[in-house]
């Protein structure tokens, strides 16, 4: 799959992050011009943005429009937003089946399994419709000639489909039907909620840095374009910083799980006293055993980072401590997207996404805090969301007070 998350492609798909970033910002614009919003209003900015990165993958992804933006009340959309509410009480489901895989199939009763059920039911149901028709289309134009006379697939679904169905792709290496299905909710999951919820953190220390809010803004109305391009947007030197600040900062996907497929020893930068009073260069895994990888630690480890690696401070990228070097991460001296053969290959995707929902949003919108910057916690999950301290009983949410930016004349 990873031709399919290829730059080109990616500059491909680039018009979709733009006009879908672009109706957002009208969607948003309607509301603050609206009576309601008289110039100005308290909006939950992650309920917005995940609309329309659900938008975005829908239509990057699979070439199929969900229209959330347009329509908050689809259906797909509102289960999402139920799976993703933390759930009341004690989670100990959730704890037992992540300790125990085994019984991730057999404890199905607590409230957030019946959404998930219901998440992936639906997602299977467009899965199969979507992988009939695009066989159906990729076949009609390969017996047509126009894929192979400059016609482009651009959303992955088709990319997919048309690489397995290619006389030169090994049949080894070709997925079933079943294993193209799924993919299908792998993408909408990671490429939806990881994006949204990553851009939502970056709004937020936006509004509690107004000074860098300020200078991002003022580089983005440098570039006289409504429909900038994937190398315009790449082109923006301080639109780079805020984004790999954010990332590194925010990390939405604290930490992942990985098991040990063999025995091996893990050597250490730093030796350690153990229990017994012996010190270790290396630690000494076995086939099976379970091991956490800390994302957000090494993120912001002051031993890496410097004194202000718990800090939200885009001006570190000027000069960034040669300790990070060390970090094994696919992309910007971190582990946001990991790093080896199981690292995220959508990054590219994700950060130009990113890229244009900032571009549309702090170009256009001013954002100021709507609670104390304190009462915004971290709830945990495989991505790490906000939510109001003082008011848990609402779920996850982010609400960021909105207004038009106006230019001075």
């Amino acid at each position: 799959m990873n031709p399919s998350f290829g730059t080109s492609h990616i500059r491909d798909m680039t018009s979709i992050f733009v006009d879908k970033s672009a109706e957002l910002r009208d969607v948003l614009m309607s509301r603050l011009t609206s009576k309601e919003g008289e110039g100005e209003i308290k909006l939950d900015v992650l309920s917005y943005l995940s609309r329309a990165t659900l938008d975005i993958i829908g239509l990057a992804g699979f070439d199929y429009s969900f229209n959330t933006l347009a329509n908050e009340e689809d259906g797909l959309a509102k289960s999402f937003k139920k799976l993703f509410q933390p759930g009341g009480g004690f989670p100990i489901a959730q704890l037992l089946k992540a300790q125990f895989p085994i019984l991730r199939s057999l404890l199905r009763f607590d409230q957030q399994s019946k959404y998930a059920d219901d998440v992936h039911r639906r997602m299977t149901e467009i899965g199969k419709r979507l992988i009939e028709t695009k066989k159906e289309e990729v076949k009609q134009q390969r017996s047509e000639g126009s894929l192979l006379q400059g016609t482009k697939a651009k959303d992955l679904l088709s990319l997919l489909i048309f690489s397995n169905l290619d006389d030169m792709t090994d049949a080894s290496k070709a997925l079933t039907d079943d294993e193209v299905l799924h993919q299908i909710p792998t993408f909408l999951l990671a490429g939806h909620e990881t994006t949204s919820t990553a851009t939502a953190w970056t709004l937020l220390s936006l509004a509690d840095n107004p000074e860098v809010q300020k200078r991002l803004r003022d580089e983005i109305l440098n570039i006289n374009t409504e429909s900038p391009t994937m190398e315009e947007l790449n082109s923006l030197p301080y639109l780079e910083t805020v984004v790999r600040e954010s990332l590194r900062y925010h990390a939405v996907v604290s930490g992942v799980i990985r098991v040990a497929t063999e025995d091996d020893i893990i050597p250490l930068d730093k030796p350690f006293v153990d229990t017994m009073g012996k010190v270790q260069n290396s630690i000494m895994i076995s086939q099976g055993d379970t091991i956490y990888l800390p994302i957000r630690y090494l993120n912001t480890a002051p031993s890496i980072w410097g004194d202000d690696g718990k800090s939200f401070n885009p001006e570190r990228w000027n000069a960034v401590p040669k300790e990070t070097s060390a970090i094994p991460g696919v992309w910007g001296s971190q582990l946001t997207f990991l790093g080896g053969p199981r690292a995220c290959i959508g990054y590219r995707f994700a950060l130009v996404e990113m890229k244009a929902l900032l571009f549309f949003l702090v170009g256009n919108f001013e954002f100021k805090l709507a609670v104390p910057v304190e009462d915004i916690g971290r709830h945990p999950g495989i991505v790490t969301r906000p939510a109001v301290l003082s008011e848990l009983e609402k779920g996850i949410q982010l609400p960021l007070v909105v207004r038009p930016f106006v230019r001075d004349a």
